[in-house]
């Protein structure tokens, strides 16, 4: 069989959401919201993915003008830490029906914080976010910033498979506290104050045709998969996904 490797999908979408300087309490903090996007676009004829928000009982594709815009905390009065808010992000196989396939689907997740337009070294683990069932988490690729996702299934064309559930800020965010001595007093100021919390997702996709050969070309990592074509991925790097 001739075999199809296709440059992968390549899609990075990236939201903020800024916890206000000094006003985070035990448990509220005050919330402005921000989102942007920013697509990097490899797709073929043949393969295509997108990244779809649930917004008003609708999905929206995230486009190259909007972010995520994380619903349940936009409609909050104020952000509240510790509480897990709802996010509903699914990745679709939109590949043209005709001419598309069922592909293996990969998403990266950054998380960092962000304050004057740049990154800063804070502690990215405070973001805790929720993961659908169905995806492998490739501990060998992932770091404290960075996790590594695989769909072990193929993503059949036209169809959605849940990845984002839900977001939470560690309640630990509110005991990081430096203190700053005057003259008359001294003042605690919150390390986090002014922090925007950021999240990149970036997806590609691959064909599912000689699945083991074709996921190495385009990832670089060692799998092993039930089928020779469209089969589960049951492990990764000799670690079993199941």
């Amino acid at each position: 069989m001739k075999k199809l490797y296709k440059n992968p999908l390549l899609i990075l979408i990236l939201g903020l959401v800024v916890i206000s300087a000094g006003s985070i309490t035990a448990t509220r903090a005050a919330m402005v919201y921000q989102s942007a996007a920013e697509r990097v676009n490899f797709s073929t004829a043949e393969i295509s993915v997108d990244v779809e928000e649930l917004v008003d009982d609708s999905f929206i594709s995230v486009g190259e003008q909007n972010g995520l815009t994380f619903p349940e905390i936009a409609n909050d009065d104020s952000f509240k830490i510790g509480k897990n808010y709802s996010e509903n992000v699914r990745i679709v196989n939109n590949s043209n029906e005709e001419t598309g396939y069922s592909e293996y689907v990969r998403v990266i997740v950054r998380k960092s914080w962000y304050k004057d337009g740049k990154n800063t070294n804070l502690d990215p683990s405070l973001i805790k976010l929720d993961i659908a069932d169905g995806w492998f988490l490739n501990e060998s690729e992932s770091t404290a910033e960075q996790s590594v996702y695989y769909k072990t299934s193929p993503l059949g064309c036209g169809n959605a498979t849940p990845f984002l559930t839900g977001i939470t800020v560690d309640n630990k965010v509110t005991t990081l506290v430096t203190q700053k001595e005057t003259e008359s007093s001294i003042e605690s100021e919150y390390l986090y104050s002014g922090e925007s919390l950021k999240i990149e997702i970036q997806g590609d996709a691959v064909q599912t045709h000689n699945a083991e050969d074709a996921i190495y070309a385009a990832w670089g990592v060692n799998v092993k998969c039930d089928a020779v074509d469209d089969g589960n991925i049951v492990s990764i790097n000799g670690v079993n996904t199941q």
